[in-house]
């Protein structure tokens, strides 16, 4: 309404002036609805769609709060990019809510200290929620505990820290069942019979052990079949090219069979696939989306590879920080980790698996409220 220069108006037309009063007197009854800037949001079409889709979450602060009680960060244990679709299903929630963008600090390498340092910045700058991933699982889960113990409200995801905890809930890929079923995969494509190979990350992720055990759980179910080796502590894009093509130029003719079942394994198992026809004969399945791996799925050089979701963990992190703000807590016999679902990609889904796995979250997100009891008095 600045833009329109009402008192300098001096000799327009009745008809004009009426029609400017008119719409002052619109917009002003809009804004008392909406509220003042600094408490709520203006609802948009779009909007009101998701409002309506999740009426029993409130939509932009609620009484008694203001914009500021919704400042929320997020802090992966690292660089990877597997949080790389976090912002922007972090920011279509916040959008959906009618609250701020998400603020993110993340270290550049997986050390607890040097996350600590990004996550005080964002306490610093009036953060009142952050979701997060830690850099290592029993120091985060100290840092974690301070936190909360100084009222800020914390969700996990990716891969649970120490537990127990002081987290709300981690939104996690159940990794022991994904690398499990991404070893069956591996087997009924080799015929359920011949030699497989386990790869996984560094040996300070919660995850590496529970992967392993999936890997071995599944290869003891069939007799003709022998898990050859298990290589773990592949944390680097250096450090998995070199581990990776030393296995396969000592044991290459003796695999059948390859599970990947770490981001920089998978990334270093794709590139070799694709460069070097003398490992045709093997057939692998990675994890995570690398655009190398989706390049070697659709050269028919990969079987597949097991889709965690980070959208989901994203989205609905912010959805929880926004409810814990408000006065949701979550109820007593909930599970401290939440499985956020982990998805083949093969040849048949290689080019549409990204709205598949939202549309996944989109599900979860329908019966999530379930988990919490409401803030009292709704």
């Amino acid at each position: 309404m600045a833009d329109i220069k009402v008192l300098r108006i001096r000799s327009i037309e009745m008809k004009k002036i009426i029609v400017v009063l008119l719409i002052i007197a619109l917009a002003g009854t809009a804004l008392y609805a909406n509220g003042n800037s600094d408490t709520q949001s203006e609802t948009t079409g779009s909007d009101r769609e998701f409002v309506e889709k999740y009426p029993e979450i409130a939509y932009g602060p609620v009484d008694g709060k203001s914009m500021k009680d919704y400042k929320f960060g997020f802090s992966f244990g690292g660089i990877a990019d597997y949080a790389n679709p976090v912002e922007g299903m972090a920011n279509m929630a916040a959008s959906e809510l009618g609250i701020p963008d998400i603020t993110i600090q993340t270290p550049q390498n997986w050390v607890q200290n040097e996350q600590n340092q990004k996550l005080d910045g964002l306490i610093a700058s009036g953060m009142k929620g952050i979701f997060m991933m830690t850099s290592e699982p029993t120091a985060g889960n100290e840092q974690i505990n301070k936190m909360v113990d100084a009222g800020i409200f914390i969700v996990t995801m990716g891969g649970p820290p120490a537990l127990p905890s002081k987290s709300t809930l981690t939104l996690a890929t159940d990794v022991y069942q994904s690398a499990y079923d991404a070893t069956i995969i591996v087997i009924e494509a080799i015929g359920k019979k011949g030699n497989v190979v386990g790869l996984s990350g560094s040996l300070n992720d919660t995850n590496t052990q529970k992967r392993f055990k999936g890997i071995e759980d599944a290869c003891a179910n069939y007799p003709d079949v022998t898990l050859l080796q298990l290589v773990g502590d592949i944390s680097s894009a250096e450090s998995s090219m070199t581990k990776v093509g030393d296995l396969l130029a000592a044991r290459g003719s003796e695999i059948d069979g390859l599970v990947a079942m770490d981001y920089y394994a998978a990334f270093a198992t794709a590139a070799y696939m694709l460069e070097n026809d003398n490992y045709d004969h093997i057939k692998a399945v990675g994890i995570d989306s690398d655009d190398k791996v989706i390049e070697a799925i659709k050269a028919g050089k990969m079987v597949g590879t097991m889709s965690q979701n980070p959208w989901a963990q994203a989205y609905i992190s912010m959805y929880t920080l926004k409810m814990l703000a408000d006065g949701w807590t979550y109820k007593d016999g909930q599970p401290a980790v939440v499985d956020s679902g982990s998805y083949l990609i093969d040849a048949s889904t290689v080019d549409d698996y990204e709205p598949m796995v939202i549309g996944e979250t989109m599900k979860m997100m329908q019966t999530w409220t379930d988990r919490f009891d409401p803030p009292a008095g709704r």
